[in-house]
């Protein structure tokens, strides 16, 4: 892991170093640099009827995922902000839906039933309803025993900015 020094704070993490992209002009492979990783999150965005709150939570993790490159780290980082966007979303979706996010003892309703709740009501489609379980890998990432780097996986932040914009389509 990059220790951070005064030398190196604007340089590619080690990690980010070993990967390359194929130049389709010259058929040559070329270091993968912070533009190609800004340019890979450029098309991931939470459409106009998602709430502000929900889209201030996710667009922190599009800057740490471009700042991935500087700091491997933050990819993992990136992924975890981005889900607790998805389980903020999920919330804000279910209290408007169900009219509260507290059962009946006053105890916060889990992210899991939060969604089966939202299936019932087909704010999430029946068929949808694995696909958004699986989103929810919270537990791994915020209760670790030891650190998990998930990489520079933009498809990850795309498939909750869909699940996101689904909710409120």
């Amino acid at each position: 892991m990059k220790k951070i020094t005064l030398e190196n704070y604007y340089s590619a993490d080690e990690t980010t170093q070993f990967f390359r992209k194929l130049d389709t002009v010259t058929g040559k492979f070329e270091p993968i640099t912070e533009k190609h990783y800004i340019e890979s999150i450029q098309d991931i965005y939470l459409n106009e009827k998602v709430p502000e709150r929900i889209k201030s939570l996710f667009e922190p993790a599009l800057a740490l995922y471009a700042y991935g490159y500087l700091y491997w780290a933050f990819f993992t980082l990136a992924n975890e902000q981005a889900i607790k966007a998805f389980e903020a979303a999920i919330s804000y979706k279910h209290e408007e839906v169900i009219g509260t996010n507290v059962d009946s003892s006053g105890r916060d309703v889990g992210l899991s039933k939060k969604i089966n709740n939202l299936v019932k009501r087909r704010v999430i489609d029946r068929n949808r309803k694995d696909y958004y379980h699986t989103l929810r890998i919270r537990n791994m990432s915020f209760h670790p025993n030891e650190q998990y780097i998930f990489g520079h996986n933009n498809e990850a932040l795309r498939n909750i900015a869909n699940a996101i914009n689904e909710l409120f389509a």
